[in-house]
């Protein structure tokens, strides 16, 4: 079996100035157990950037800041070395929290992978919509791709996105 039909690609994000406060397409989560988000910066200016990930009960609602791991590649992109453990493919340790900092230049050119689990949603309130939300302080080029583990596999499905 090939990764299309085990899992669901998403791309949620292409080359946005983040520092305009942009959020990712909002994905229906209703169908799927988790999503990995695949960030790729470009240049990052401006301290106190941001990567947050939130559910909502409408589309684009950014209702509740959610509890995500994270993890960055251990170099910038392009930089990879041979067998090196700090190579732009080698993750560096996760982390959990509400929020992962990008910094000013700190992650330049880097990889950022974050994973949340579909029941830290705030089902309760109905809160379907899973939406990631860069802000990576003055400007920032980011792309994004959610990868989605679904509840029932195949190998095409219908959009997740509104």
């Amino acid at each position: 079996m090939s990764i299309t039909e085990n899992y669901k690609i998403v791309p949620v994000m292409n080359a946005a100035d983040v520092g305009v406060a942009l959020a990712g397409d909002s994905i229906d989560m209703s169908g799927y157990h988790k999503a990995t988000f695949i960030c790729t910066f470009g240049a990052v200016a401006g301290a106190g950037g941001t990567v947050d990930i939130y559910s909502g009960a409408t589309n684009a609602s950014l209702d509740s800041a959610l509890t995500f791991d994270y993890a960055y590649g251990g170099a910038a992109i392009g930089t990879a070395v041979a067998g090196s453990a700090s190579s732009s493919d080698v993750l560096a340790a996760w982390s959990s929290g509400t929020t992962a900092a990008i910094g000013d230049s700190a992650h330049d050119n880097y990889m950022l992978v974050c994973k949340v689990d579909a029941s830290a949603m705030d089902i309760a309130n109905g809160e379907k919509w899973l939406t990631i939300y860069p802000n990576a302080g003055t400007s920032g080029v980011c792309h994004i791709v959610a990868i989605l583990e679904p509840r029932y596999t195949g190998n095409r499905s219908v959009t997740c996105l509104a």
